[in-house]
């Protein structure tokens, strides 16, 4: 879980990066529309057992919009929660929650359902039982403070999380001296999953790759559901011009990579990330599921 005073320490510079799932706590570390149901009723022909699936009309792999869409969502949290957290810790330090020396720590993030942008500060008990002293204001405008409920438990659910991820994958990290972030992120289902995203330790260069996502199970154990330690690459970024990013993945980027590119695009640069199937351009447009000004263009890779 992130200390407000660990994080300046170790940072010392505002994180770039926009989106959300969920509730988004953020931990540092140094070496460290589920689419709605159809009706019963509904008639569905299908072709014969023996006729081929109509390609996709853009040529592009079945699945691979779904799949490069779930990633997308994923990175834009991780970007959201960049923000957040550098606007909460100025805004503490600032004494917008109080006295800084007496404030609580902890710094809490999340996007409404209807897209309001939250952060803010607790404290949480030596069991994680509950968020207490939670102090929460809107992000967008003059920084109001937000009146809504919140869900206590859950924040605290998410802190011990980040805790204990943070905990099993520092000794790992430390040792082949890499620096990380864990970004909580609460899916449509449910499922409270946290992501662990590379950081890079030097100026003008990126981590690709390298990401790892985990669950708890219902044995309170941690469960990795994603694992790209092998994958982690550390490339140079031109202060100025178009960036390509090369993927190590074979068909969708991976999560650290896609941050790297919003991140990116936040700062006006023109962001491409290529894999062996296809090249993902951000450019100007509407999503309309996000509300985001940037969507991407796909071109798949003839061989």
């Amino acid at each position: 879980m992130l200390s407000i005073r660990s994080y300046a320490a170790r940072t010392g510079r505002t994180l770039l990066m926009a989106g959300v799932l969920g509730g988004a706590l953020s931990a540092c570390a140094s070496s460290g529309a589920k689419p709605a149901a159809e009706p019963e009723s509904a008639v569905r022909v299908l072709p014969p057992d023996d006729t081929p699936p109509p390609p996709p009309v853009d040529g592009m792999p079945s699945g691979f919009r779904t799949a490069f869409t779930a990633a997308d969502a994923r990175a834009r949290a991780a970007v959201y929660s960049n923000q957040c957290v550098a606007t909460i810790v100025r805004m503490r330090a600032a004494g917008s929650f109080g006295p800084a020396a007496a404030a609580p720590k902890l710094v809490y993030c999340e996007r409404t359902a209807d897209g309001v942008p939250l952060g803010g500060v607790f404290d949480v008990d030596s069991a994680f039982t509950r968020a207490r002293r939670l102090m929460v204001v809107r992000l967008d405008g003059a920084r109001p403070r937000y009146t809504g409920a919140v869900d206590s438990v859950r924040v605290a659910q998410e802190a011990k999380l980040v805790r204990d991820i943070t905990r099993e994958v520092t000794p790992g990290m430390t040792k082949l001296g890499r620096v990380f972030r864990v970004v909580p992120m609460l899916q449509a289902d449910g499922t409270l999953e946290a992501w662990v995203i590379p950081w890079p330790s030097l100026l003008r260069t990126a981590v690709l790759g390298g990401d790892i996502a985990m669950v708890r199970a219902a044995d309170g154990r941690l469960r990795r559901i994603v694992d790209r330690t092998a994958t982690w690459k550390v490339v140079p970024v031109a202060t100025s011009g178009p960036v390509v990013l090369t993927s190590t993945e074979h068909d969708v980027p991976a999560v650290a990579d896609l941050v790297v590119a919003r991140g990116l695009a936040d700062q006006g640069r023109e962001v491409t990330v290529t894999t062996a199937v296809a090249r993902s351009a951000l450019v100007s447009g509407i999503d309309p599921t996000s509300g985001a000004r940037l969507v991407w263009q796909h071109t798949l890779v003839t061989k």
